[in-house]
């Protein structure tokens, strides 16, 4: 739970195969993701979009944020968020960041911060009324990414 793992997962997914990032996103498009989700992403996220943007490595993707595309889906956590809010009635503090492409799908809370202001990461899945979270996956968005790193040097 630190910012110190969150720049150890950036590190070590460089190492995995298939690394593949987006390049960062500009100030603009940080804002206007902010504005149409309705949350301000925490540091470790703002740090992640303006330096990577999106993260893939070895059959995992960790959504980006694209603003100005909110009829692409898949990878993009806004366009994500406003159709599941829309559709599903997703909760508004909820932002998607990983597909399990089981049903499931792990979230940024930003209704639960942590004492760094960071969103817990849970899974959750809709079960044709509402969304129920299944597990608390990491206490922020650095130990998620951590912990999916990790596995490919198991």
């Amino acid at each position: 739970m630190s910012y110190a793992n969150f720049i150890k997962s950036m590190e070590l997914a460089k190492k995995c195969k298939f690394y593949t990032t987006a390049g960062g996103k500009n100030d603009e498009e940080i804002k206007l993701s902010e504005k149409l989700l309705g949350v301000v992403f925490s540091n470790q996220c703002r740090e992640f979009y303006e330096r990577y943007g999106y993260l893939s490595f070895y059959g995992n993707e960790i959504f980006g944020i694209y603003p100005d595309d909110l009829e692409m889906l898949e990878g993009n956590s806004v366009a994500y968020a406003l159709n599941d809010r829309k559709e599903y009635n997703l909760p508004e503090k909820w932002i998607p960041v990983y597909n399990f492409d089981d049903g499931s799908m792990a979230y940024l809370d930003y209704s639960s911060l942590n004492e760094e202001n960071e969103p817990r990461v849970i899974m959750a899945e809709y079960n044709g009324e509402e969304y129920e979270i299944i597990e608390i996956l990491a206490e922020d968005f650095g130990d998620f990414v951590l912990e999916l790193v990790e596995e490919q040097f198991d």
